[in-house]
């Protein structure tokens, strides 16, 4: 089982930086209104009149050379890809390195209490508990529409904790609230992979992302094929 949410770990990190990187910084009224809503990946998304520029599938940075370099024992390979996919400050990977290791060894339905506890002082945990009983939109208020990284990080564990049924719904309705999408995306698309394993991430989003095919072959190389 471990092998099957390491690849779901690695995947939905993947699909959920991808989905979340054209509308990565903009506010929730834009992506409402001029790309309504991202529903899948395409290279036809429009900001503002102007073309993002990117394509469809694309990642934030090319995770070949990363997933060719991974260690091959669960917890040095989270480290590793944390460190450099997600693109944040040192103290932000070591909590999220955290966040990861504690979801991988969860079984849903998940108690957010206790995770919180590990992760945040009290008022911050109080903050993110507070939030998971709103609207997304209203979340995304409560943690500042801007979002630094801390905030992002909150954001994306909130909306993680509060649904995690599905895959596809839930990193869908995260990068549509805006902010840093493109982490947020991550975040929670690597924490549903690792709750559910790769099974649950629908296929037309791995066969969408940019380099699909090499992408699954380093990852197989590593934790063996499905």
């Amino acid at each position: 089982m471990n092998e099957s949410k390491l690849r779901g770990f690695l995947l939905g990190a993947l699909i959920g930086d991808a989905l979340g990187l054209p509308v990565h910084k903009k506010p929730h009224h834009i992506i409402r209104m001029y790309f309504k809503g991202i529903k899948d990946y395409t290279d036809e998304y429009y900001s503002t009149g102007s073309p993002t520029g990117l394509r469809a599938g694309q990642n934030s940075i090319d995770a070949r050379p990363i997933l060719q370099a991974l260690p091959h024992t669960d917890n040095a390979a989270i480290e590793a890809f944390t460190e450099k996919f997600f693109q944040v400050q040192p103290d932000t990977a070591v909590q999220l390195c955290k966040f990861f290791k504690m979801i991988k060894a969860a079984t849903p339905p998940l108690m957010p209490q206790p995770i919180l506890a590990e992760l945040f002082e009290t008022h911050e945990q109080q903050k993110i508990l507070s939030a998971m009983s709103f609207f997304p939109n209203d979340m995304v208020i409560e943690f500042d529409e801007a979002m630094d990284e801390p905030n992002a990080v909150r954001f994306a564990l909130a909306m993680f904790l509060r649904s995690h049924d599905d895959f596809e719904t839930t990193v869908l309705s995260t990068v549509n609230m805006g902010g840093l999408a493109r982490l947020t995306g991550a975040i929670v698309g690597g924490a549903m992979g690792l709750l559910h394993g790769h099974e649950a991430i629908p296929k037309h989003l791995v066969q969408g992302l940019e380099h699909s095919l090499e992408i699954v072959e380093k990852i197989e190389a590593v934790f063996g094929s499905s």
